[in-house]
Order: C-alpha cells, then sequence, then structure tokens
C-alpha cells in the first residue's frame, strides 16, 4: 500500500504542476490533450453549428455522468469537506462531464492510463481551487499553514510542507514515510524554485501554491477511491 501510495504521490505531484501552469494563465477554454478522445453526445457532447452545443444537459448535468466518474468526483469533494452548496458546481459540472469518457471504468487501478491520469488530475484541480475558494471565505481546515494574505515569503517551504503533511493525515490516516517526506520535500523545493522575488509576496500566488499541494494529492487514486 505504501508503495502504491508513493508511486501515486509522484504522479499526482508530477501533473499538478501540469494543471497549475494552464489553470492560471487564463485557459478557461479547455485543452484536450493531445486529442486523446472526442466527446460525444454520450459522455459531453460535440459542438454544434454556430458554436451551441448539441447536448447542453449532458454537458451541465452531472445526473447523467456515468456512476464512477460520480463517484469519483463525490469522493473527492468529500475527502475536501465540500458540499454543492459550498461551491460552484457548474463549474465541477463542466470538468467531470468534459472528462467523464477518461476517467478509469468501475475505479480499477489497473486500467490507470496517461489519459486517465490527466483526466483524473485536471479534476482534481478545478475540485481543489473550489476547495480555496471556499477557506477562503471562512474558517481554514484544509490549509491552514498557508496565509492567503500574504505571499509565500511569508510561510516558507515549512507551510507548504506541513500543508503536505495534514492533507497525508487526512486523505491516508497516517504520517507520511521518509520516503515520502523526502518526495514532498522536493517537490516544493522544486515549486518554490520557480517563483522570483516578486511572486514570493504576492497573495496570488499563495492560491497556486494551495491548489498544486491539494491537485497532487487528491489525484492519487488511494485518496478519493472508496
Amino acid at each position: 500500500m505504501k508503495a502504491r501510495n508513493k508511486i501515486g504521490a509522484v504522479i499526482g505531484v508530477t501533473f499538478s504542476f501540469l494543471f497549475v501552469a494552464a489553470s492560471f494563465q487564463n485557459c478557461a477554454k479547455q485543452v484536450d490533450f493531445a486529442s486523446l478522445e472526442e466527446v460525444t453526445s454520450n459522455g459531453g457532447g460535440e459542438e454544434a453549428p454556430n458554436g451551441s452545443s448539441s447536448n447542453s444537459k449532458a454537458q451541465t448535468d452531472i445526473d447523467g455522468a456515468p456512476v464512477d466518474a460520480k463517484q469519483t468526483l463525490e469522493s473527492m469533494m468529500s475527502l475536501l469537506g465540500l458540499s454543492r452548496t459550498d461551491i460552484n458546481m457548474k463549474t465541477v459540472n463542466d470538468e467531470i462531464n468534459y472528462r467523464r469518457n477518461l476517467l478509469v471504468s468501475q475505479n480499477d487501478l489497473s486500467q490507470v492510463n496517461s489519459p486517465s491520469i490527466i483526466a483524473i488530475t485536471s479534476l482534481a484541480g478545478v475540485v481543489c481551487q473550489q476547495a480555496v475558494i471556499k477557506e477562503k471565505k471562512g474558517t481554514k481546515d484544509l490549509f491552514k499553514y498557508i496565509d492567503f494574505t500574504k505571499g509565500p515569503s511569508s510561510y516558507g517551504k515549512l507551510g507548504a510542507i506541513n500543508t503536505y503533511i495534514s492533507l497525508i493525515d487526512r486523505f491516508w490516516m497516517r504520517q507520511p514515510s521518509k520516503e515520502e517526506l523526502t518526495l514532498i520535500t522536493q517537490a516544493v523545493d522544486e515549486y518554490f524554485s520557480t517563483l522570483d522575488s516578486s511572486a514570493m509576496s504576492k497573495a496570488a500566488e499563495s492560491d497556486k501554491l494551495a491548489v498544486f499541494i491539494c491537485t497532487g494529492m487528491l489525484a492519487v487514486p488511494d485518496s478519493y477511491l472508496l
């Protein structure tokens, strides 16, 4: 189990870099990575002439999503303590309907591949963004070591590492192993190396860091599969 978590953590941290880079550079338009799969009316809806959707209900209504896709989303939200009234469900629904055909069928880890990893990580990132928005409005629970009113320089790498540790305790109900702590430290070092002195003082960078950490952890299948 620990070995699988470690491998999953490597995957999650790696692809969370991709998600944060895309989502915070005004990439509101979702990208079909490497044209992995055309989304049809059974999995989201193909764009119709004049820019209208051929199946707008399927695009926005999670009730039409496969059981596995709904379970994945609901499990992620449960781990983060999110309810439908806490967040913008349209944003989350749009993502789940866009990625639904790429999620692992019947939550079978033996079917995990590159497209499914991207789909899982992208969905985790959107859910984590909603968690950050919620905590900025009220009491902090997930990100108590991150000050959203200040830049990363105010709490430093220690705040980021402690956030990872608290999420491991929440998701996996244990403390990180020595190997996992080494991986976490390397991930934090790499992330902070991308920030210049100006970025280190910007509060917006704390939002990005929180999403990065949360996405890397939530994208690990062992975290959200019930």
